[in-house]
């Protein structure tokens, strides 16, 4: 492969991947507008859904901030009732965050925004992206 070729290449792939980053941040905007909380603060709630509750090490290291911030965003959603501090039964030193009622109830309205139809497209693409980048990495 020529390097002119090669060059094109490496300029498409950041061209789509500066693209996908736009989308999914515009796709973060469409779901936290008119929402009270940030963006981290909604994002946060997201992965506890998805990752059934999270230790305050996990959340700073997905969200690189020290475990400082981690109490504060945690503080603010738990005086919300979105969110519980759970100790584990097999190490009562482990602190999980977990989502409360008022929790699941939130990450839920957040998608009220989107019809069936747009929901269930949403599910279909972002499968397929993961699926494509799963074969290149």
């Amino acid at each position: 492969m020529s390097n002119d070729r090669k060059m094109q290449n490496v300029e498409m792939i950041i061209k789509e991947m500066l693209e996908i980053q736009q989308k999914s941040k515009s796709f973060v905007n469409l779901i936290s507008k008119g929402e009270p909380l940030s963006q981290n603060q909604l994002i946060l709630l997201l992965q506890l859904k998805i990752n059934g509750g999270m230790k305050a090490t996990e959340i700073a290291d997905f969200f690189s901030v020290t475990p400082g911030a981690v109490t504060s965003m945690c503080d603010k959603l738990e005086k919300l009732d979105l969110i519980q501090r759970v100790r584990e039964s097999e190490d009562r030193r482990v602190v999980k965050m977990s989502l409360t009622e008022n929790g699941e109830k939130k990450v839920h309205d957040l998608f009220l925004k989107f019809s069936q139809e747009r929901l269930a497209d949403i599910v279909e693409v972002l499968t397929n992206v993961n699926k494509l980048m799963s074969k290149i990495f």
